[in-house]
């Protein structure tokens, strides 16, 4: 990707000054689909022959939103430009990529991604508490614009955004693609779950299907158990819905935070290891052992 000065041989234009996910992610996803030489400007000149040029987060374009008539998603979020642009190039990103799924990489890329940057950019901020700072992907990239001390040049400053957000775009292709295809296998895993326990021979990201699932015996779910990175097996609480922490069924209280010796001795499982001090999650060394804690944490419901 190269930036010039000089916007009549630019084939992307975005705004100049201080820049944010939604351009700098734009940028990105452009630039892995052709190769762009971009210009960054405060106006777009009103004789400028825009053939076979993109123009993006000004100039109320196509793939502007700062109009009153801007776009809005159905959630009534309104699009951002890298939502605009996306919808045109996404599917074309996973095709280079060579995803298995197109549409339903497609579609959850969006959910996972690209709505948040949509939300942050159009000023919907979500709440932080009051005493420490949540930095979301957004403020991310913000943080490569100067400080009120710094006399970067802008074109510089916003090409460190873009290396960084050329790493996540590549991370968050592959954990869409990788989730994807996680999909079939945990629906198998539910046809055959007993005994409300979803059982996995693999720790893959089974959450979201579980909770979508139309497969009634999903709705009934309410713990997973899968091997752990750490070694052993971990079981876990299986959520209510979506974006919610809240569990369809906790760990009894009586197991959280105690050390494995006490978790142990209440209840005579051997390998029992931890459970967490907020009940969505138990540790252990076995399957046999992990089988056996679900099926007492639900006993105890």
């Amino acid at each position: 990707m190269k930036i010039t000065k000089d916007i009549q041989i630019a084939n992307a234009i975005t705004h100049a000054g201080t820049f944010h996910a939604d351009d700098v992610f734009s940028t990105v996803l452009l630039n892995e689909l052709m190769e762009i030489t971009l210009c960054r400007v405060n106006e777009i000149p009103s004789n400028l022959d825009l053939h076979k040029k993109i123009v993006y987060d000004i100039g109320g374009g196509k793939f502007d939103h700062h109009m009153a008539n801007a776009r809005k998603r159905d959630n009534q979020i309104k699009y951002c430009s890298f939502g605009l642009l996306f919808e045109i190039y996404g599917k074309e990103l996973f095709q280079k990529y060579q995803a298995p799924n197109i549409e339903e990489c497609y579609q959850t890329f969006i959910k996972d991604y690209v709505m948040q940057i949509d939300a942050m950019d159009n000023g919907i901020i979500p709440p932080s508490p009051t005493d420490y700072q949540i930095t979301p992907l957004s403020k991310v990239i913000e943080l490569f614009n100067n400080t009120w001390l710094e006399e970067k040049e802008s074109d510089e400053a916003f090409l460190e955004g873009v290396k960084i957000a050329q790493i996540l775009l590549k991370r968050f292709i592959r954990l869409t693609i990788d989730k994807c295809l996680a999909k079939d296998k945990v629906e198998q895993r539910i046809e055959n779950s007993q005994e409300r326990i979803l059982l996995l021979d693999v720790n893959l990201p089974f959450m979201e299907w579980v909770i979508q699932s139309k497969n009634p015996k999903a709705k009934e779910l309410l713990f997973a158990i899968f091997p752990s990175k750490r070694g052993g097996y971990t079981i876990q609480a299986i959520n209510k819905t979506l974006g919610n922490i809240e569990n369809r069924l906790d760990f009894p209280k009586e197991w959280r935070g105690q050390t494995k010796e006490q978790l142990q001795h209440q209840t005579g499982i051997p390998t029992f290891q931890f459970c967490h001090a907020n009940g969505f999650l138990c540790a252990c060394q076995t399957v046999e052992d992990a089988i056996k804690i679900a099926k007492l944490a639900i006993q105890k419901q």
